[in-house]
């Protein structure tokens, strides 16, 4: 079974969703560490200026 602990899980806002989604937010959903892999990962798998039908 997994070891990481419930807490891990819990919510900032544990208001309910619907309360929460009524009010537009930017949200970051990943952390700098998963940002920069998969900015590294789209350098290597895609060209830099883009597809030609551009």
């Amino acid at each position: 079974m997994s070891t990481i602990p419930p807490e891990a899980f819990a919510r900032h806002d544990e208001s309910p969703d619907d309360q929460f989604y009524l009010q537009p937010r930017l949200v970051t959903h990943i952390d700098t560490a998963a940002i920069a892999a998969v900015t590294q990962l789209y350098r290597e798998l895609f060209p830099p200026v883009g597809p030609s039908w551009m």
